[in-house]
């Protein structure tokens, strides 16, 4: 009976001993997968999943794509990992080969942020970085950070305004102007400390960011509050103007539980840069789905001298069903037009422009957090605007852009609205009866002094043609006086080379108009392309990393 129960205990214990070793390495095993997991990645051929929202901006043929979180991928796991991503665009890409997305952790001390606004200065040298929520704990530095991309350091930019951090916002960097912009948004409590509870404050301004001094301006924005709108540069008028469309209005600017109105597509409001001015002009056409948290970009078709501005994306407020239409507001006919769609609705996503290829970056496939919001291959795809269709490859070939031919007649047909919001904004893009009238008279003030100086020429003239008049009398005299003596016979015909041609009359001189006072003003804009870059707005409703 006890040699039984002994042996009973000696297999028991063996057992126990098995299971002690069996669970020792399995939570070795789980340590180093789990360390394997949270590796650094160098890019994202182990994959990806979804990230919302990228800051991005193309610079030096790089696209930048600013605080992918390391928890979200497959080969990291790790969210204290906050990376850099870089597509390179010299070359022809497949944008679904994660071995073309480059990537490099962000410094830990740069706040680990989402929805934020990412800029450059003129000549690309220094990226700045503004706005946005906070990953995890809100950082109480409400600053501008900077990030220098040939030394791979970032820093934090000093202004002699301390900014609010706001998150929703519609952004752009207009390089031409050395500037960067920033209208509407709010402040809650993953933007800052000072908020403890479910207040949202909104921006009652448009901050304007110089990327040359590095400080910040605050100016009038007379349709703010707003939130998740999109807002764009065009290089039109003196410095070039803004335009802001769609987003939501809050019932009140400062609150809790403040009521959402989706702001109409019939209209935009227009921001003259050099007077300081904003302009609420109607718009025509195929008006664009209201929708929020999309990205918008600008093209320029030289042929027409026209802008066109292309929204992507979004989602429907109120019905809260994903936008694949793609439309474009003409400029300066301020008409909208439809493009082909999307093959699938994206929102909360950023895009950004290299030619007639428009970039989206990241997003959600849904209106949720976490794995309701879907997950797509990588982070980038292509909407191409001139053929209107969606691709997974760039090519940096496609630069060229141009309108169908049917917008092209129609916009020959109207080139401008027929009412526009007031005067200023009209004579941003023809000329005003005021400017021609001061061409009028400064050619009439040219031409009096011409006349002036003609009849001081005449006078001088008189003169010297006296004096020459008088040489060629004695000349003449002595010609005659030669005549009457013999001739000498080596004398003969005058040399052909030595015959005097008439000189023509100068091809360079006066510039003359030959534009007749009756032809219709043309637009004032340039007839190059340019490549625009515009930041969209953030995201509202989901305040967590999905």
């Amino acid at each position: 009976m006890s040699r039984h129960i002994f042996r009973h205990l000696k297999m028991r214990g063996l057992e126990l001993l098995i299971l002690l070793l069996s669970s020792s390495f399995s939570v070795a095993e789980s340590k180093h997968a789990n360390r394997r997991s949270s590796a650094v990645v160098s890019d994202l051929s182990d994959g990806f999943c979804r990230s919302w929202k990228f800051a991005a901006l193309i610079a030096n043929e790089t696209l930048f794509m600013n605080d992918l979180d390391g928890g979200l991928l497959p080969g990291d796991g790790n969210a204290s990992h906050n990376y850099l991503v870089e597509l390179d665009l010299s070359k022809q890409l497949d944008l679904n080969d994660g071995s073309n997305y480059k990537m490099s952790i962000i410094d830990p001390s740069v706040p680990e942020l989402k929805d934020q606004a990412l800029w450059a200065n003129q000549d690309n040298t220094t990226l700045y970085s503004y706005g946005g929520r906070g990953a995890g704990d809100v950082s109480e530095d409400n600053g501008l950070w900077t990030y220098n991309p040939a030394t791979e350091s970032w820093k934090l930019q000093q202004t002699s305004i301390k900014p609010t951090r706001y998150q929703a916002g519609a952004s752009v960097d207009a390089r031409d102007v050395q500037s960067a912009f920033w209208v509407g948004g709010y402040s809650d409590s993953s933007t800052t400390p000072a908020i403890t509870d479910s207040t949202r404050d909104y921006s009652p301004n448009m901050l304007q960011f110089n990327t040359t001094t590095g400080e910040l301006g605050q100016l009038d924005a007379p349709f703010a509050p707003v939130q998740n709108g999109g807002l764009v540069y065009i290089p039109a008028g003196k410095s070039g103007i803004l335009v802001f469309m769609g987003g939501e209005t809050p019932s009140i600017a400062n609150g809790i539980n403040a009521t959402l109105t989706p702001n109409t597509w019939d209209h935009v409001q227009v921001y003259d840069i050099a007077e300081n001015k904003w302009y609420n002009q109607t718009t025509t056409g195929t008006t664009a789905e209201r929708r929020s948290e999309f990205c918008a970009t600008v093209h320029q078709d030289p042929s027409s001298s026209s802008y066109q501005i292309y929204v992507v994306g979004g989602y429907d407020w109120e019905s809260e069903k994903l936008i694949t239409e793609v439309s474009y507001l003409s400029i300066p006919s301020f008409k909208w037009y439809q493009a082909g769609g999307l093959d699938k609705g994206r929102m909360s996503l950023t895009c950004q422009a290299y030619g007639r290829q428009i970039f989206g970056v990241g997003g959600r496939l849904a209106l949720a957090n976490g794995q309701g919001a879907g997950c797509y291959t990588m982070p980038a795809f292509i909407y191409d605007a001139q053929s209107e269709v969606t691709r997974t490859s760039f090519n940096p070939g496609l630069s060229g852009y141009s309108i169908p031919s049917s917008t092209k007649d129609d916009i020959e047909k109207s080139s401008y609205p027929s009412t526009w919001a007031a005067d200023g904004l009209k004579d941003i893009f023809i000329k005003s009866s005021t400017n021609s009238s001061t061409t009028d008279t400064a050619s009439s003030s040219s031409g009096s002094n011409q006349s002036k100086s003609s009849q001081t020429g005449a006078i001088v003239g008189g003169v010297v043609g006296g004096v020459v008049g008088a040489a060629i009398i004695v000349a003449l005299g002595f010609f005659i006086r030669r005549r009457r003596q013999p001739q000498n016979p080596s004398y003969g015909k005058q040399d052909e080379d030595e015959r005097w041609n008439k000189p023509e009359l100068p091809t360079k001189g006066v510039e003359v108009n030959e534009i007749s006072a009756r032809e219709v003003p043309k637009p004032e804009l340039p007839t190059h392309e340019r490549e625009l870059n515009e930041m969209p707005a953030g995201e509202t409703r989901a305040e967590l990393l999905a």
